[in-house]
């Protein structure tokens, strides 16, 4: 299964393809965190555990616009 993930970052479009057979809505936001570089700038001892606690702390270091869709089955 495959998955496409996209995101904004410092006012670039980032899309990328994932060969993964399940994508939670939190993992796409923490995957994109990661990618981006993102989670380098505050590193975090206890990340969030919700998906909105960590969409927030996405948004707050700049990530935002986090979409993901399979691709294919």
């Amino acid at each position: 299964m495959s998955f496409t993930l996209s995101y904004t970052y410092k006012d670039r479009r980032v899309v990328t393809q994932m060969a993964v057979d399940d994508l939670t809505p939190y993992a796409a936001v923490y995957y994109a965190l990661f990618q981006s570089g993102a989670s380098t700038i505050e590193p975090q001892q206890n990340w969030p555990n919700t998906y909105e606690g960590i969409l927030e702390l996405a948004s707050k270091l700049g990530l935002t616009d986090i979409r993901f869709n399979q691709t294919d089955q």
